[in-house]
């Protein structure tokens, strides 16, 4: 499968069918499992129908179950321009604009979006190793034009961000505050020890040196970038933190310019939607597509979760 846009997209798409067995297709290389009996053998999909056959216990399934389509009434086929769309747009859609573009309520396309930021998460556990930048960022309300009583809230939200400049990968994470004991812990799980670690000068990333080559420009002192020279005079690498702020300043226009505002009770999930189109980048819009179909398995939210006092 390949298509270029949108409209190729409906048009490979044509029916509802089509995408019941695009999903089944891809859920085969995912080794489906039966929720009755949880095995992993073939099962085949019957003709004209959403359901699968397991060949051990015979029990018949929709080939939604275990996926972010479970429970959900909306068609495949609006779940695929849905997903499409949310991949394709740099900066995000609104859920009032999707709601347009696929005709649903605006409750239930920003609903279908939670879901879709959901499984955007980073599942890779594995370390950074070579240079990673590190910087924090203050994402929230602004204090502009606010009423008296309403200023110095403490309403921005910090979030920690990490670039591997070998791997151009990058990962964030909102924290409850910029005291070390909540920025370091993140970085001993996502850094290798003895790895490259280049931040600014705040002196919350001090203890870095004890486990890290920690170098770090002066923001302050008008330095950005710095040289640094082998014994010969050549230079050995540049330590900055520009890749960070790069993602920084793709992360605010479209939080800003899109969505205008987003709670400190969902900003991960947005903030995982930024962080996976930045590692997708090079990918083609079909091959994003596919790579993201991949992560529909063994997640679901509900609604009732994502409303609720507590984060799902």
């Amino acid at each position: 499968m390949n298509f270029h846009n949108l409209i190729e997209l409906m048009d490979y798409f044509k029916t509802e069918q089509d995408c019941i067995k695009y999903l089944y297709e891809r859920r085969i290389k995912n080794n489906i499992k039966c929720p009755y009996c949880n095995c992993s053998c073939c099962s085949y999909l019957p003709k004209n129908s959403n359901r699968v056959r397991c060949k051990k216990c015979k029990s018949l399934y929709s080939v939604r179950i275990g996926t972010i389509f479970q429970d959900s009434n909306i068609p495949l086929r609006k779940w695929f321009v849905a997903m499409y769309i949310y991949l394709s747009h740099k900066k995000g859609i609104s859920s009032y604009q999707l709601a347009k573009d696929i005709s649903v309520t605006q409750k239930t396309a920003w609903f279908m979006l939670q879901r879709l930021r959901q499984i955007s998460k980073d599942y890779n556990q594995s370390r950074f190793d070579g240079t990673t930048e590190i910087d924090e960022a203050y994402l929230g309300g602004s204090e502009t034009n606010k009423h008296a009583d309403k200023k110095n809230k403490n309403e921005k939200t910090c979030i920690i961000g990490l670039v591997n400049r070998d791997t151009k990968q990058v990962r964030a994470y909102k924290v409850i505050s910029n005291e070390k004991e909540n920025l370091l812990p993140k970085v001993y799980l996502n850094c290798k020890d003895k790895s490259n670690i280049f931040t600014d000068s705040y002196n919350g990333y001090d203890d870095l040196q004890k486990h890290y080559n920690h170098e770090f420009v002066k923001h302050c002192a008008g330095e950005y970038n710095r040289d640094k020279k082998t014994k010969d005079g050549r230079i050995a690498y540049k330590i900055n933190t520009n890749s960070i702020e790069g993602f920084w300043s793709q992360l605010k226009r479209g939080l800003y310019g899109v969505y205008h505002w987003a709670s400190n009770k969902h900003i991960q999930r947005y903030v995982n939607e930024f962080c996976y189109r930045y590692n997708t980048r090079t990918l083609q819009d079909f091959e994003r597509f596919n790579n993201f179909l991949l992560r529909v398995e063994n997640e679901t939210l509900k609604y009732n979760c994502l409303i609720g006092k507590i984060y799902g």
